[in-house]
């Protein structure tokens, strides 16, 4: 006699709505957590990869002047391997230092650098250019 209409599954639907907004919530905070975990890093690695150059810079510059002021001709089996690293370091990870480039240049690799250690990043710039 009586006709039942469900009105549940309506109610359903609307709680399942619900249920997901909640959930978005949270994922969105992860979201968030993760792209400053990822930031964090990129950053970290920029830091690093100054850090890597800065290092060859003082040693290379300091061989320089101990060769200039004793007579003694720059390119030794040491410069010769340093640079040579120096070359396979830009080469190896030219993707991520390439984020890098105006960083570099108006930081490290300036016009007021040995030539010799600067013509190493020239040479890099060439390449991407």
């Amino acid at each position: 006699m009586y006709s039942f209409i469900r009105t549940d599954s309506y109610d359903d639907n609307s709680d399942y709505d619900h249920s997901s907004d909640r959930e978005d919530g949270p994922l969105e905070e992860q979201i968030e957590r993760l792209q400053e975990k990822v930031e964090s890093a990129q950053s970290e690695q920029k830091n690093l990869f100054l850090v890597i150059f800065q290092r060859f810079i003082m040693i290379l510059t300091e061989h320089l002047v101990r060769c200039e002021t004793g007579g003694i001709d720059v390119r030794t089996p040491w410069y010769k391997n340093c640079i040579e690293r120096l070359q396979q370091i830009f080469l190896q990870h030219y993707k991520i230092i390439h984020q890098y480039m105006l960083t570099l240049e108006n930081l490290l690799f300036t016009a007021e650098l040995d030539p010799h250690i600067l013509s190493v990043f020239q040479q890099f710039c060439a390449l991407q250019a």
